[in-house]
């Protein structure tokens, strides 16, 4: 019989740049703010409050902080020793577009190529992924998939009635870099750039129609002519989640089940004019989470999931799903003004 384990964790793009750069990305997010919303970006007084007199060095403390987080996170990965990691992320017009975008997907190749470093060019960059992961930014990883426990989850789900799409080849005529980020971050910052864990990439379409904002070919009247669809149900996710379960358990396999994204992004809480973000909603959510009731994320859905920059909420409720009544331990959670979201570590026991 097969075992399902459990891990929560973060995809943070900043933890690729150097830490001085982290007020550079706050910026840049601020910007995109301004643009989405229209309004020019207004400081809450919990950000004044957290930037205080030296706004450089609470960035570097967070960005160690968000480290320590990942370390501890490998201790409890390393003690489940699991033949698999399936990773849950969203893909953010990477490499799923509107010509080729389901509302979830599984990679069921033997390897995957990866080059994570692509957008990582601010100043003191090079350096930095050279002394973090000792590479060049140029680097590709190929990493070892588990292609029969994916194949095995996919005929599962859909037999049970989720039509999952699945691939084993990464590359488009746009996209050249593999594994798109929120895996590969996390496959990074888990300290798995060695493979000893083989992944199982999980695809969840988190941002529905919102998907446009990153997409450059896809702005105002061309965002509704891109045709993206909304994101898939709570519900179904959820219950998607489930099924992966039962699938797991019936299996010879020991699989890690690890969800990874922010929470509430201030950028994306529109209800805030994507200001603030959802500190008290996320609070409750964790605290659900913590007594074993994830099954309440069932009802957490469009359009309030989105109203509160919770969009990439969905891969936990996937993993909320196939850890049912388990209690999540917090290992590590922190509202980051700094670094404008919700993160959340944790183990399921």
């Amino acid at each position: 019989m097969g075992e399902v384990l459990g891990i929560g964790t973060t995809h943070v793009p900043y933890l690729m740049s150097a830490p001085e750069n982290l007020l550079r990305f706050r910026k840049m997010l601020c910007g995109l703010a301004e643009t989405l919303s229209g309004k020019p970006f207004v400081e809450p007084p919990e950000a004044l409050a957290e930037l205080g007199d030296d706004p450089e060095a609470v960035a570097r403390a967070h960005h160690r902080l968000h480290w320590e987080a990942f370390a501890e996170l490998r201790k409890h990965v390393d003690a489940m020793r699991p033949d698999a990691i399936l990773m849950i992320g969203d893909d953010q017009a990477q490499a799923f577009l509107p010509g080729n975008l389901p509302p979830y997907a599984i990679y069921v190749g033997s390897e995957v190529d990866a080059t994570p470093f692509h957008m990582t060019r601010m100043p003191g960059d090079a350096e930095y992924v050279k002394r973090t992961w000792g590479v060049d930014p140029s680097h590709t990883y190929r990493w070892p998939c588990h292609a029969d426990a994916a194949l095995a989850i996919r005929d599962g789900l859909i037999r049970r009635g989720f039509e999952i799409a699945s691939t084993n080849d990464l590359a488009t005529a746009h996209w050249k870099h593999g594994l798109p980020h929120a895996h590969a971050n996390t496959q990074l910052f888990l300290r798995n750039e060695d493979g000893r864990y083989p992944l199982i990439p999980l695809f969840v379409n988190c941002y529905g129609a919102e998907l446009a904002i990153f997409d450059p070919a896809a702005r105002g009247d061309a965002a509704r002519a891109a045709g993206y669809p909304a994101a898939p149900t709570s519900r179904r996710l959820y219950a998607m989640g489930a099924a992966i379960r039962e699938i797991i358990e019936a299996s010879p396999y020991r699989v890690l089940v690890c969800p990874s994204s922010t929470w509430s992004h201030t950028w994306l809480t529109s209800r805030h004019d994507r200001m603030r973000m959802d500190v008290e909603g996320n609070t409750k959510i964790l605290g659900w989470l913590e007594c074993g009731e994830g099954h309440r994320l069932r009802d957490y859905d469009s359009p309030e999931i989105e109203a509160n920059g919770d969009h990439e909420l969905r891969n936990w409720i996937v993993g909320a799903g196939a850890m049912g009544s388990r209690k999540l331990e917090v290992t590590w959670h922190r509202a980051s003004w700094v670094s404008t979201g919700f993160r959340v570590f944790g183990v399921w026991h």
